[in-house]
């Protein structure tokens, strides 16, 4: 093969982004973008305990707190459903 040279540019790999802060919010990695969504969308205000989903967050909220959560925490206008 050949070595050195002028290789062809790699396509610009698309990051993964929140969509609850929206496509400005990017991250390195899938493994980041979850942990920021379990900390900042879907964490428990109550128990401060990190769920998986917005769903998990909602049952928690429900079940353990008897407490009806209708967004989702900290997400942007329109996107917090």
């Amino acid at each position: 093969g050949r070595t050195g040279g002028m290789g062809r540019k790699r396509k610009k790999e698309l990051k993964p982004y929140c969509w609850y802060c929206g496509p400005e919010r990017t991250f390195d990695d899938e493994t980041t973008l979850v942990q920021h969504q379990r900390t900042k969308h879907f964490q428990c205000n109550t128990c401060h305990k990190k769920l998986n989903t917005a769903t998990a967050l909602k049952t928690h909220c429900l079940y353990v707190h008897k407490e009806e959560i209708t967004r989702v925490p900290n997400a942007r206008e329109g996107r917090d459903q």
